[in-house]
């Protein structure tokens, strides 16, 4: 998978699901941990509004104020 269909594709699911861990992500789409860091860290430069927290509850959320870029 090219990585531009990926971050589509990244861009959809963490709208979908709202709630999500990089682990989950890196999971689902077959990359690494890090991939996946660095592909969040891409979509926030592009105006995804996601927001982290660190700890056992822990995890990316997208913000609720939100206008995502055209696609």
């Amino acid at each position: 998978m090219s990585k531009t269909k990926r971050l589509i594709e990244l861009m959809m699911t963490v709208n979908a699901k709202r709630k999500f861990t990089a682990r989950e992500l890196a999971e689902e789409f077959n990359v690494s941990y890090r991939t996946i860091l660095r592909d969040l860290d891409e979509l926030s430069e592009l105006g995804v509004p996601l927001y982290s927290e660190v700890g056992a509850d822990g995890g990316y959320y997208v913000l609720n104020e939100r206008m995502l870029p055209p696609v």
